[in-house]
């Protein structure tokens, strides 16, 4: 069966312009890969140039009473961007809000510990912060919405010390040795509630409702042009949490089987899964096939809707897909425990950036 070390999680990641590589329990200080030298020539280019290459995303997946979507932060630099989106799994109606951020000293933070990322536009309200010693992940957000979409509002929070918490860190090469991507990946069980206000009066108001909840920090030495797609699974099955994240793409390891950041989370526990070949012959709005070489995955993702959304700032250009969809199929544990899974809820993300 595949396995690769998981190792403590080391004071810094980058020692003497130096990456340090692996997968690692818990969680740093700080999520932080400023700092490598020659990481795209061997000319003396200053390293502050090379920061400037660094991206930065903050996800918050959710999946709760009758409701999945995500909420996204993106760090460019020179300008940051939002998007919420979230459908009614019964009705599978979608709902967008997205804005774009002015300048600002950091969009998406590096503390683990005690940190929070927000856009705080008039129509636009979104906060994410996190409290480890007072022991709370809280999401609060106020969307205004119009013709065609309603406003929506909710709360959301998570505990760190319940037994359905896991984490993990992973410091890969991104693809050559040169350049890492980190990232940072937890599961919390999930409380909460959210509201929906029509522009005829209406209001739907859900109860509070359990669920459980992603989050996925990431910062990544670009390339001028990459792409990929990412697969995100997580719902609670008959009292286990279960949450899979699957990725492949052209910022992945040019050695994946010893570097690579595919996890499964099972009540508490945390699997390292193998590289995965993703492929959809008839095209993103048809059947996904995600495979391994170590019989430890074997699932289909089937796709329900789809949000597209493209950023185009001078030579910024982003293009992404966000699809809510199910998985079928199989996956292994490492203590040798096969879940089979059916109707399993998931969002998948496939891009194409270029800088």
């Amino acid at each position: 069966m595949y396995t690769r070390p998981i190792e403590e999680c080391p004071e810094q990641f980058v020692k003497n312009g130096i990456p340090v590589f692996g997968t690692f329990s818990g969680h740093p200080r700080r999520l932080d890969i400023r700092g490598v030298s020659k990481a795209y020539t061997d000319l003396p280019i200053p390293v502050v140039l090379n920061n400037i290459r660094i991206k930065s995303r903050l996800s918050y997946f959710f999946n709760l009473g009758e409701y999945i979507g995500c909420i996204d932060f993106f760090d460019a630099k020179i300008f940051g961007y939002a998007d919420f989106t979230f459908w009614n799994t019964t009705t599978r109606q979608k709902h967008v809000y997205h804005t774009v951020m002015g300048p600002r000293r950091r969009f998406v933070p590096h503390r683990l510990e005690c940190a929070s990322t927000s856009c705080f536009k008039k129509r636009r309200y979104i906060r994410i912060s996190w409290d480890r010693h007072h022991n709370k992940l809280s999401v609060l957000f106020n969307l205004h919405g119009g013709s065609g979409r309603p406003s929506a509002k909710g709360t959301f929070v998570s505990p760190f010390d319940s037994d359905k918490f896991a984490e993990f860190t992973c410091v890969l090469p991104s693809p050559t040795f040169r350049r890492c991507t980190a990232r940072y990946n937890a599961t919390h069980p999930l409380h909460g509630a959210l509201s929906l206000e029509h522009s005829n009066g209406i209001t739907q108001t859900m109860p509070d409702s359990e669920g459980i909840c992603f989050f996925d920090m990431n910062r990544t030495y670009m390339r001028f042009k990459s792409n990929g797609e990412f697969i995100t699974g997580f719902a609670v099955v008959n009292g286990n949490s279960i949450a899979v994240r699957l990725e492949a793409g052209s910022q992945d390891a040019a050695s994946p089987e010893r570097y690579n950041s595919n996890i499964l989370f099972y009540n508490g526990r945390i699997t390292p899964l193998p590289p995965v070949v993703i492929t959809h012959h008839y095209g993103i709005l048809n059947k996904w096939i995600i495979q391994d070489t170590e019989n430890m995955i074997d699932l289909t993702f089937s796709p329900i809707s789809d949000n597209m959304n493209i950023i185009s700032v001078m030579v910024l250009r982003t293009e992404y897909h966000t699809i809510y969809g199910t998985l079928d199929g199989m996956l292994l544990t490492a203590q040798g425990e096969k879940l089979n899974l059916k109707g399993f809820p998931a969002l998948t993300k496939k891009y194409a950036i270029r800088l």
